[in-house]
């Protein structure tokens, strides 16, 4: 079938409109570009606008949170991994970026005695000082913040309902070894055409990859790993790619809550344990852990046949409540600390388990990426050997939010993720508009689009007999079984088998002969997207034969503080496969780890004594905690917006 084709040209096309992609395309219109993003959603509908509306902000809380104190905090918890010059442009921007979110209308609660933004009162999973920030509905005011910088800036042009299948790409050459891009060509659903957009500078800022594990994630349908299939596609390498970052707390039934969040480690407070299904506690100390490791205590007990009826663990809370004097505080935390992940449990599981009588049922669901494109700190692809600052990946090719890798390696710390996307989009759309004044699209390169255009057109009325919806379905159960939060070398072998078989029946799916919203047409492209994603999570997950972070091998070690860290890169050959290697990265000093070791050890070991103390003596002393973090009456200091959501007394909720 012959479908219309629409050209434009931009100097900067940014594809995705979540928080990453709408800090990119105003910061590139800001410095002088004329820019273009591509939305299959509507603009600003995005994991930022469902997140929990919690963001990372350096110094809120306490002066001495210093640009390297955040800074190696991420590298640290990443398990080394992450690049320093990545981490350090976080911390360094972290501040800024959150001001740019007020300047576009959020409006966060105030430490009156500080007059900064006002910190929950506990740190968040792997936080070494108290910096992350509630905001009043969550996600939608940071969703709103982000619309509102692609719409109210009037020089930005947008086309939602368009699906991006591929980057179009010049040539190598002895400037370009890994090729230059031009632009790319989507798929323009609703007006059932697609566009050529000629553009020397393409931003992916297109999400994550949870579609893979559904209904086993909180995040939105659309991540369907098409960030990093489009790089790959396009010759892009991949770092870290095994790193998918499971949310521990994520509710089991009914089905149509499944997935969705209920707590995180800081949402056990000071008593809250995790227990077997035959009542064994499995991991204490909840609230000083990573997602990662609470994660892998359940998925642990799981595969030893310890898990609870739908294949998790319970979050047994019920200590904290049960003290006369502290019990109401806890109470008053847990209910507004994480409000919207507190009314999904109670929602899904009653007015019992909302008091905290009975303990949750709770299992990991995936989350965030941790890899991605492999890019420097201005969000600019890079490859070769080593941290790759000296060897450029694809020209003009740029990322952010969770297109790129880098930043987080082995473990995210939460809260990060809606400070990430205004840092690192900011610094791509400014890196992508310096590229596009520098360089153009020459008109000879129009061969180039008219053969992608082609190949994308006899798509349309191709005959076949195999569902995509199928397919799917099998790759979605597979995934978890196979690269979820449990994962060994058969296991893996077992899932490559199944993917290769996978892309060939993908060449049966039937496509209808008609342009405006082709869903088997739709279907296919995710689907083609999420199969490429899962090769090389695949490949990366067979290259590190160890466990660290959000990836857990049965079958290999824990990986030492003293062994030499490296991340795991892959690549897609020309044959279409997933080639993997190990590039080597800087270990943090053996005296500063271990210094960070026995702070971690040292606050465990606290958490413990707190448990064993008398009854009496322990209420008294969590009061005071709760007191000194909440205020002396108990009302939410930490609140969103500083007014009461629900009420202490447990009775009443």
């Amino acid at each position: 079938m012959s479908i219309d084709t629409e050209w434009l040209d931009y100097d900067v096309l940014v594809v995705g409109s979540g928080g990453a992609g709408s800090h990119a395309a105003r910061a590139a219109s800001e410095a002088g570009a004329k820019v273009l993003v591509l939305s299959k959603d509507p603009i600003g509908c995005s994991d930022t606008k469902i997140s929990e509306g919690i963001a990372t902000v350096r110094q809120c809380s306490a002066d001495d949170d210093s640009e390297q104190t955040l800074s190696e905090n991420l590298r640290m918890a990443g398990a080394d991994l992450p690049l320093s010059k990545i981490t350090d442009a976080f911390a360094t921007d972290s501040i800024d970026a959150y001001d740019q979110y007020r300047i576009n209308g959020l409006r966060p609660p105030i430490d009156a005695e500080r007059q900064t933004p006002q910190a929950l009162p506990l740190p968040m999973g792997g936080h070494n000082r108290r910096r992350s920030v509630g905001h009043a509905n969550s996600g939608i005011a940071f969703g709103h913040a982000s619309c509102d910088a692609v719409i109210a800036n009037g020089g930005i042009d947008y086309l939602e309902d368009n699906w991006f299948i591929d980057l179009v790409k010049a040539p190598a050459d002895d400037n370009h070894p890994a090729g230059e891009v031009i632009g790319g060509i989507s798929y323009d659903a609703a007006r059932g055409c697609l566009v050529a957009i000629r553009a020397p500078s393409v931003i992916i800022a297109a999400g994550g990859l949870s579609t893979l594990y559904f209904p086993k994630t909180d995040t939105m349908r659309g991540n369907t790993g098409d960030s990093y299939a489009i790089a790959a596609r396009a010759g892009a390498e991949l770092v870290d790619m095994e790193q998918v970052q499971f949310l521990p707390f994520c509710l089991t039934s009914p089905p149509s809550y499944e997935g969705l969040l209920c707590g995180e480690p800081v949402t056990a407070s000071f008593l809250g344990v995790l227990r077997d299904n035959n009542g064994k506690v499995i991991l204490d100390g909840v609230y000083l852990r990573t997602r990662a490791e609470c994660s892998a205590a359940i998925m642990r007990a799981v595969e030893d046949g310890r898990g609870s009826p739908n294949g998790g663990a319970w979050l047994d809370m019920t200590a904290n409540k049960t003290p006369p004097r502290s019990g109401p505080y806890f109470m008053k935390f847990l209910q507004t600390a994480l409000p919207s992940a507190y009314r999904n449990a109670r929602q899904a599981m009653g007015k019992a388990a909302a008091r905290c009588d009975d303990a949750w049922e709770v299992r990991p669901g995936a989350h965030y990426h941790m890899g991605g494109i492999r890019v420097d700190e201005n969000g600019a692809g890079v490859a070769g050997s080593g941290d790759g600052e000296t060897k450029s990946g694809v020209s003009g090719l740029y990322a952010a939010g969770q297109a790129m890798g880098g930043l987080f390696g082995a473990n995210r710390l939460g809260s990060t993720s809606l400070t990430e996307v205004a840092v690192f989009g900011s610094r791509a759309g400014i890196a992508a508009a310096r590229h596009a004044q520098s360089t153009s699209v020459s008109d000879h390169l129009k061969d180039l689009f008219d053969s992608a255009i082609h190949n994308t057109g006899t798509h349309f009325g191709k005959p076949g007999k195999t569902s995509a919806a199928k397919l799917r379905q099998e790759l979605q159960q597979a995934s978890w079984r196979t690269i979820g939060p449990l994962r060994s070398a058969d296991k893996l072998a077992e899932f490559a088998a199944d993917i290769e078989r996978w892309q060939t029946e993908l060449n049966d799916v039937p496509i209808p002969a008609y342009g405006s919203w082709n869903q088997s047409f739709i279907d296919f492209q995710e689907l083609r997207n999420m199969l490429d994603t899962a090769s090389a999570v695949c490949a990366a997950a067979l290259q590190r034969d160890c466990s660290v972070g959000g990836h857990v091998r049965l079958d290999g070690k824990d990986v030492s503080l003293f062994s030499t860290p490296y991340s795991t890169v892959v690549h897609r050959t020309a044959h279409g496969a997933f080639d993997s290697r190990r590039t080597l990265r800087t270990r943090t000093p053996i005296k500063r780890a271990l210094t960070y070791k026995v702070q971690e050890k040292h606050a465990r070991l606290k958490a413990s004594l707190l448990r064993l103390m008398p009854a009496t003596l322990q209420d008294k002393h969590l009061e005071k905690r709760y007191r000194a973090i909440m205020g002396a009456s108990g009302a939410t200091a930490m609140m969103p917006g500083g007014t009461e959501a629900a009420t202490a007394d447990a009775g009443n909720v």
